[in-house]
């Protein structure tokens, strides 16, 4: 790799991101899987505004199941099509299975993203996800993200696998969420990666209220 990265077009014109964390009872996971499969996403991507839906898995931590959906923008969870699906077009699976599980809603405005110039060469799925997690204040924020756009991610995406950077900002607090999607989730455990992880991220992680990182293998 040569070590190039470019800015997507999705960065000219920001998306929206709908954030599900989700835990179930282990006694309803087969039950919750074939809900979210073939009921929950199939309804969502139907909606005006949907682009993708996916699912991951936590390797490790809590919550354990994850759905990200990217939206035209944030105005399409206000759209009329969109408080259908809340209010009387829900099913009674959908009222089952959201009363028996613990769910997590964020929402969030995308405001960098970042694609490796190698990206064109993939033809299998990414199946790997590294979510970041934390709260700042405004000022902080700030700094927090002109560090990370203009040197984190140009030297991370010189790693082998790490294909996409995007960093997105809470509505609704104090909060930034970044996915560095990867090939394979285990590009984590590169040792280029763990050292650029170690030398930037950990040395700012202590300063940080609420920092989490998460690892997720896809599923859907």
């Amino acid at each position: 790799m040569d070590g190039q990265v470019q800015s997507s077009n999705v960065f000219l014109t920001p998306q929206g991101l709908l954030y599900v964390e989700v835990d179930c009872p282990p006694e309803l996971e087969g039950e919750f899987h074939a809900w979210y499969n073939t009921e929950h996403i199939p309804e969502r991507l139907r909606i005006p505004g949907f682009l993708t839906g996916q699912r991951y898995a936590a390797l490790a931590g809590t919550p354990r199941w994850l759905a990200a959906y990217v939206l035209e923008s944030v105005a399409v969870l206000e759209s009329p099509e969109y408080l259908k699906w809340l209010g009387p077009l829900q099913t009674a699976w959908t009222k089952r299975m959201v009363s028996s599980t613990r769910v997590h809603r964020s929402v969030f405005r995308q405001g960098h993203r970042v694609d490796s110039t190698t990206k064109s060469d993939r033809v299998h799925p990414l199946t790997g996800l590294l979510a970041v997690r934390y709260e700042a204040s405004s000022s902080d924020r700030e700094k927090i993200s002109m560090w990370h756009d203009a040197e984190f991610c140009r030297r991370l995406l010189q790693v082998p696998g790490v294909v996409r950077v995007s960093r997105y900002d809470s509505t609704e607090r104090e909060e930034q969420l970044i996915l560095y999607e990867l090939e394979q989730p285990w590009v984590v455990q590169e040792l280029n990666f763990a050292r650029l992880w170690a030398r930037y991220w950990d040395t700012r992680r202590g300063s940080l209220p609420a920092y989490r990182r998460i690892l997720y293998v896809r599923i859907l």
